[in-house]
């Protein structure tokens, strides 16, 4: 059992108590307060905490160095302790970085949805030293960090080394890019950049030599789209973005969504589309609808595969409970449609 002495103290005073423990050099009875800390503020340092962390991170690097091995050995998960790592370990020398403490610090890392170029850069290096490789779940959270649009000077060096073109923690993206006769639908999908398909882009579509089955592959990875989280992301107070699709993989669900759309369809196309288009559009607590790329690449693949059956889906969207802006989007589409039919 963690001790949450600190945790019990009123906030003024839990700064005192840090230092009463550096001082006596009782960091491992600091590592289980603070983690028992963390899970009482749900790791979220503000305010009397906030004032904790920045004496912690003026700390030695061989001090914080041991810290961090004991926080993380004590955690219930990285996605728990992860704010709190991240402050400790800031501008840490990779030259110094011992593996165990860089470990804890990836697990950690990979829990957040996207991070500082520069604290990424570091575990990076230490882990291409130690290893001759990035683990996954670090060039999953560099991708979403340039998904995000920060500066990606640091990171597409590292990101270019990847083997798997998805990101881990989602099922569908994990058997996705475990399935060699899928790369080339995968590589193809990530190429898409805006809203809609490009005409070049589609005609490249149309000229891939794809395996038998290959739609029915898609239906498949569409499928496992709603499963839980293989590698649970750090709680936020005003939603939970366990919730969310993965940003960079939402790219490549909509560049799949364009490759039935531009390609001939087939019947069963129509449902596997609109199942996640309605997942992606269902609204998520404190934000909106689960994700706006692939729902409105699923509403507008549903309008360009143009069949009685993409038509009837859009039908059943329109009757969904979803935001009022995405009905607009399935009304003007379903409109669309039926005239591509001939359903005026």
């Amino acid at each position: 059992m963690l001790s949450a002495v600190l945790a019990s103290l009123p906030g003024p005073q839990r700064l005192g108590r840090v230092r009463d423990l550096l001082d006596a050099g009782a960091d491992d009875t600091l590592a289980q307060e603070l983690v028992a800390l963390g899970a009482a503020n749900e790791d979220s340092w503000r305010y009397d905490d906030a004032m904790v962390l920045r004496h912690l991170e003026s700390l030695p690097d061989r001090r914080r160095h041991a810290l961090i091995l004991a926080i993380g050995d004590r955690a219930s998960a990285p996605a728990a302790v992860c704010g709190l790592l991240g402050v400790i370990a800031r501008d840490l020398d990779p030259d110094e970085l011992p593996w165990p403490v860089a470990r804890h610090l990836i697990d950690a890392t990979g829990a957040q949805t996207s991070g500082l170029a520069r604290d990424l850069n570091v575990l990076a290096v230490v882990a291409e030293r130690e290893t001759g490789t990035l683990p996954p779940g670090l060039i999953a959270v560099m991708r979403r960090t340039v998904q995000y649009r920060h500066d990606p000077t640091l990171l597409l060096p590292w990101i270019a080394k990847a083997d798997g073109l998805l990101n881990v923690g989602e099922p569908w993206a994990e058997t996705a890019d475990a399935e060699p006769e899928g790369r080339p639908m995968l590589a193809h999908a990530l190429q898409v950049t805006g809203s809609r398909p490009l005409v070049r882009w589609s005609r490249e579509a149309r000229e891939l030599d794809l395996p038998t089955g290959w739609r029915q592959r898609i239906h498949r990875w569409f499928a496992l789209v709603p499963l839980p989280r293989t590698i649970g992301f750090r709680r936020f107070d005003y939603f939970d973005a366990d919730e969310l699709i993965d940003v960079y993989n939402a790219t490549a669900l909509r560049g799949l969504l364009f490759l039935l759309a531009v390609t001939d369809p087939v019947p069963e196309d129509a449902a596997a589309v609109g199942a996640l288009a309605e997942y992606a559009a269902t609204k998520v607590r404190g934000q909106g609808a689960r994700d706006l790329v692939v729902a409105n690449a699923a509403i507008l693949s549903l309008e360009l595969i143009g069949t009685a059956e993409a038509l009837d889906e859009l039908e059943r969207l329109r009757a969904a409970r979803l935001q009022p802006g995405m009905i607009t989007r399935v009304v003007k589409a379903a409109s669309r449609c039926r005239a591509t039919l001939g359903r005026l």
